[in-house]
């Protein structure tokens, strides 16, 4: 009998290889699709999804395929370490554009023909670079330069990046700022928080058949340390555990199971900084400290008559309210680093005026989340079913063209909805 067959499991619920079927759907991930997702519907040219490994990114990237295959022609590219024309080539060949010649313009001619003919019949055209971060700069300038092909109306080709963090640091070089600025939908994925490691690890073991095995809570807090909430490391450590309770002849996974789990996963124990390294690290940091305090104290005396300025004559310097706006416009569509602070650049995100016509939305889709500012981002204080209206008293939008509705709910409480799951009715 296997390990699986002890735990009555149809399938292992922890393997490493991404698999859409187990796609645990958090905040974060669902956020990232929707971005994802608004990108293609509004032919918006670039797209970065930046995520450190084994935190979903190719499980994304099916989710997202899936999704549009059937509405559009999409070319995933999985070798990156290509030079800018043997790039274009596998581009063209993942979209089925053969062509005999080898010269750039025609191909490039071709390549333009072909989106014209797939915009006239309403399908997108998408190309997908996983492990964009090993593109080289020369690359990266190609698919800059083919985001150039467009009508007067609109993008005819999206373009999504998905990388590690090393692809941003790359775009905020001089030589990559003209790609950085085109780029309109960021999102970023980060590790499961403990509770979402708690749900996960629950969620997989559901798909796979539910069984006999049982994760303690303290089982399940030390994975979360050990993994750092990983979701790739994750399922090392609990497959592991698993193993080692097998062995045990327990179908009760504990947490001394997940420690001789983890003595074997070496990428997952946390890093420990020897004790002698500790007390050297804290002995130089306690000098400069008090090197930082003498000079400091010696400045003040030497100077000391040189702040007898009479303070009464400096104006009060009055608080800025406005800057609690930067909070509030934070999401997955900022220009560059998230979003900066509206007041520094109010060239990037408009209010726009409300006439106080009375209109309405109603939702689109199965179910769409209520928040407390217009952001991806912003708390969620409800959800609305499809079919349900509200009346617009505000409207927000951003210089990438996405636009947030605010509406007046039940007990005259005040959220914020995009505008791209719900339909609004005419002015009256």
């Amino acid at each position: 009998m296997d390990y699986l067959e002890f735990f009555n499991l149809s399938e292992d619920p922890f393997g490493l290889t991404p698999d859409s079927a187990y796609f645990y759907p958090s905040r974060m991930h669902n956020d990232v699709l929707a971005s994802l997702d608004y990108a293609v519907e509004q032919k918006e040219g670039f797209s970065l999804i930046v995520g450190e490994p084994g935190t979903g990114k190719t499980t994304i990237l099916k989710i997202l395929i899936d999704r549009w295959k059937e509405k559009a022609e999409i070319s995933l590219v999985l070798t990156p370490r290509l030079p800018p024309e043997e790039l274009l080539q596998a581009v063209l060949d993942d979209l089925n554009i053969h062509l005999q010649t080898t010269n750039k313009n025609e191909l490039i001619k071709a390549f333009r023909d072909f989106l014209i003919d797939r915009s006239l019949a309403g399908k997108r055209v998408i190309i997908v670079i996983d492990e964009a971060q090993n593109l080289s700069d020369d690359s990266l300038e190609e698919l800059r330069l083919l985001s150039n092909l467009e009508t007067e109306k609109e993008k005819l080709l999206q373009i999504i990046l998905v990388g590690q963090p090393e692809i941003q640091r790359r775009l905020n070089s001089d030589g990559l700022r003209q790609l950085d600025q085109r780029i309109t939908i960021r999102a970023t994925l980060r590790p499961l928080t403990q509770l979402e490691t708690s749900d996960y690890i629950i969620f997989r073991l559901i798909k796979a058949g539910k069984g006999s095995a049982i994760f303690n809570e303290k089982a399940k807090k030390s994975i979360y340390k050990l993994s750092r909430g990983v979701p790739r490391l994750i399922n090392l450590i609990t497959s592991r555990s698993m193993m080692v309770a097998y062995l045990d002849t327990s179908y009760h996974i504990k947490r001394r199971h997940v420690l001789d789990a983890a003595k074997h996963a070496a990428q997952s124990q946390p890093k420990i900084i020897p004790w002698k390294r500790l007390i050297s690290y804290g002995t130089v940091l306690l000098l400069l400290f008090s090197l930082i305090t003498i000079t400091v104290i010696n400045y003040i005396v030497s100077h000391r008559d040189g702040y007898s300025t009479n303070l009464t004559n400096i104006p009060a310097i009055q608080p800025n309210m406005s800057n609690d706006i930067s909070e509030k416009t934070k999401s997955v569509f900022p220009d560059k680093h998230n979003l900066p602070d509206v007041t520094d650049n109010p060239a990037l995100v408009k209010q726009t005026a409300y006439a106080g016509k009375q209109r309405k939305v109603t939702v689109t889709v199965y179910a769409a989340r209520l928040r407390e500012s217009p952001s991806l981002q912003a708390e969620i204080k409800g959800l609305a079913l499809k079919g349900e209206s509200f009346e617009v008293i505000d409207e927000w939008t951003q210089s990438s063209g996405n636009k947030w509705y605010k509406v007046k709910i039940a007990g005259g409480q005040e959220c914020w909805i995009a505008s791209y799951i719900v339909s609004i009715s005419s002015p009256r």
